[in-house]
């Protein structure tokens, strides 16, 4: 019983983490995330990661829900930190495109503590089959990239609430952000055994991005730099080990 509704929970939190923003980009404003730029916001083709996001995650959850992944060991450890993460997603979309931008910072770390927790889990349950090697990959992904829009979704906060974004305090508490992100992320690759690289991908991808946006402060590109390669050392030390 347990396995049919953790499966129910899944499959109909997947789906809406994926239709909520891509309906609401066809009938109405989208999240309009761009009228609240920040230093650290990564430029919008960065923003093209969501599509293997999204089709991880379903490819993932199909797996999960079939009839012998529903009962896979990895799908009982990770199945209800995954449900929550896609529902606090969702929430967060629909928070942004119903002008709430407030409460976005309160959701999106919650999101990337739950995918956390799941990419934990992982790492002490081996993926036996080929659907569950999907798991630590679209969970890496995920993690990566909202643990990073974490800290940039604070920084739109204070945008949105009239803070200018180039005030020099707003740069300053925004690199450091950027910075601390960073650092936890190369951590969290650093001592991962599965779903490592995609981990380091995501982040690594927004970092790089960020460092390559010439319209940044110079300070913030050198801070996303900086971030983008301890991501690479921490991953490819990793790999030789």
């Amino acid at each position: 019983m347990d396995d049919g509704l953790r499966s129910i929970a899944l499959a109909s939190t997947c789906a809406a983490f994926v239709a909520t923003p891509v309906l609401g980009a066809l009938v109405g404003d989208g999240e309009q995330t761009a009228r609240y730029d920040t230093v650290i916001t990564p430029p919008d083709y960065a923003f093209a990661v969501w599509a293997p996001i999204f089709a991880g995650c379903v490819a993932s959850t199909v797996g999960q829900c079939l009839p012998q992944g529903r009962r896979h060991p990895l799908s009982r450890r990770v199945g209800w930190p995954l449900a929550g993460a896609y529902a606090v997603n969702a929430a967060w979309s629909v928070a942004a495109q119903t002008d709430r931008f407030a409460y976005t910072p309160y959701l999106l770390p919650v999101a990337a503590g739950l995918a956390a927790t799941a990419h934990l889990r992982l790492q002490r349950t081996p993926s036996t089959t080929k659907w569950s090697a999907l798991t630590p990959l679209s969970t890496g992904l995920l993690l990566g990239w909202t643990a990073l829009a974490s800290t940039v979704n604070v920084a739109a906060a204070k945008v949105a609430s009239g803070t200018p974004a180039d005030a020099p305090r707003t740069v300053t508490a925004s690199t450091v952000g950027l910075l601390a992100t960073s650092a936890v992320a190369a951590a969290a690759v650093a001592r991962s055994r599965q779903g490592r690289l995609p981990l380091a991908l995501a982040s690594g991808w927004g970092l790089l991005t960020t460092a390559l946006s010439t319209n940044r402060p110079r300070r913030v590109r050198l801070a996303a730099a900086a971030g983008a390669a301890l991501v690479a050392t921490a991953a490819a030390a990793t790999r030789l080990r």
